[in-house]
């Protein structure tokens, strides 16, 4: 053996891998993030076969990696309603075409059978679901996909496409969008499902998908577990031929839905808060023929609680309003179904009190209206409608449950505990902007201005 070959240099060079693939990730890491993640003491490398692949840093990471403390690594991506993880550490493309399968593979399970027969001129079909509107190249089912303005999200988006696709599920591709105009897209072409992309809740570095079954209704714990387990075990193909793939605008059909909410309104100057570039674009066109102006003011993409007074977006919003003596304020958030209102005043407007204003608005509509509430409003529903041929119901905590009942009580409202609003006229529909119209509508009634309007109320 020569000097050379004994100096320990080369030696490590040699054996040095090409690449690394973290404990329990998918995909490759080129030796630099490996050095990277060790000198921030990743979770991860703990449990690594290369952890004393240190290179020529002088430090010894695995002598320090034992004392930093260890952050749990979670065994499920699941909360009560969607999926969420970090992107590329905790998910990536090829765990979402893993997603993709899986859900697709609970599709076909709800598909007839007699819809897996293969066509004889595939180029001649058009899906039964879509209403004849859309061609397609399968019959297996439609599912309806979109993503938000994160970074990351494209490249999640395609992975799942991917996946729904192998699958023999058809896609309609909205490209990006809003989760009230995927939902509006699901219910109008009756499609099987509705995957959204979207890190809404978390904080930038997060993504992850929201899920909706067939007329936009939320998706069961149960089978968001199901297909976790099918994501990670792996499912079996359902069809030979990859389905096809479809991009379409959701957004005409969306605004056309909403315009009629927004018509008779007095001269409001509104300023508006939010952190994507599609909401400003919705809410022009639907103002553009209203007497009314509205400010808007660019947030960043962050988790927020949008009823936190404290909240520095929440202030910039309020501040504005008391600055320019506008009519209103509000902060909408990017999952296009939570918003806060401030008032004439500055004030943050607090959930049980846009509760209250809701439920007098139904009331107006129809004496005999029917609430949903989640448990938690329950006993305050129950007091704001003693006297009144207006019911209220449980909706339980379970969103999915309580939007069951909306539909099968024929009720006006289904009001959570998290300040999100379900209204039923022809389809139960989440989204800001509907109560956005709604209390624009009850405060057209008369001068008062919004600060006035919430106390009056408070007060009976």
């Amino acid at each position: 053996m020569s000097e050379a070959d004994s100096l320990p240099g080369p030696q490590l060079e040699r054996e040095r891998p090409s690449s690394y693939t973290c404990p329990g990730e998918f995909y490759s890491i080129p030796h630099s993030i490996h050095l990277a993640r060790l000198a921030a003491f990743y979770s991860r490398c703990q449990n690594c076969e290369h952890r004393d692949d240190t290179g020529h840093a002088v430090t010894r990471f695995e002598e320090k990696l034992p004392s930093v403390p260890r952050p749990a690594i979670r065994s499920s991506l699941l909360t009560d309603e969607n999926v969420r993880g970090v992107y590329l550490n905790e998910f990536d493309r090829n765990r979402a075409r893993q997603w993709g399968e899986a859900l697709a593979a609970v599709l076909w399970e709800q598909q007839p059978m007699l819809a897996r027969r293969e066509p004889e001129d595939r180029s001649q079909i058009v899906a039964n679901d879509l209403s004849g509107s859309v061609p397609v190249t399968s019959r297996g089912p439609t599912v309806v996909v979109g993503f938000d303005e994160r970074p990351s999200s494209p490249d999640i988006v395609t992975g799942a496409v991917l996946g729904l696709r192998r699958m023999g599920c058809s896609v309609i591709d909205l490209g990006q969008t809003a989760p009230p105009i995927l939902t509006t897209s699901v219910r109008s072409l009756n499609a099987a499902a509705g995957l959204f992309v979207t890190g809404a809740g978390c904080d930038p570095s997060w993504t992850g998908f929201d899920l909706c079954g067939r007329g936009a209704f939320p998706v069961p714990y149960e089978v968001l577990l199901q297909i976790e387990r099918d994501a990670a075990a792996g499912v079996g193909r359902q069809t030979r031929h990859n389905a096809g793939h479809h991009p379409q605008d959701g957004l005409a059909i969306y605004e056309s839905s909403l315009a009629p909410r927004f018509h008779a309104l007095r001269p409001f100057h509104i300023v508006c808060g939010s952190s994507t570039r599609l909401m400003p674009r919705i809410l022009d066109g639907l103002f553009a023929s209203l007497p009314c102006k509205l400010t808007h003011i660019p947030l960043p993409t962050r988790k927020r609680n949008l009823f936190d007074p404290c909240d520095n977006d929440l202030k910039r919003v309020a501040q504005s309003v008391i600055d320019g003596q506008h009519h209103i304020g509000l902060v909408i958030d990017e999952d296009g179904q939570h918003l806060a209102f401030v008032t004439d005043r500055g004030r943050l407007v607090t959930p049980r009190e846009i509760a209250r204003l809701l439920i007098e608005i139904s009331i107006r509509e129809n004496h005999s209206a029917k609430i949903v509430v989640a448990t938690s409003l329950m006993n305050d529903a129950t007091v704001w409608l003693s006297g009144r041929d207006a019911s209220a119901i449980d909706g339980g905590e379970s969103v999915g449950d309580a939007v069951r009942r909306l539909v099968d009580c024929n009720a006006a409202l289904y009001l959570s505990s998290d300040g999100r609003v379900w209204f039923h006229r022809d389809e139960p529909a989440c989204d800001a902007l509907l109560v956005l119209a709604s209390v624009l509508q009850a405060l057209s009634l008369s001068d008062a201005p919004f600060s006035e309007v919430i106390a009056r109320i408070k007060n009976e």
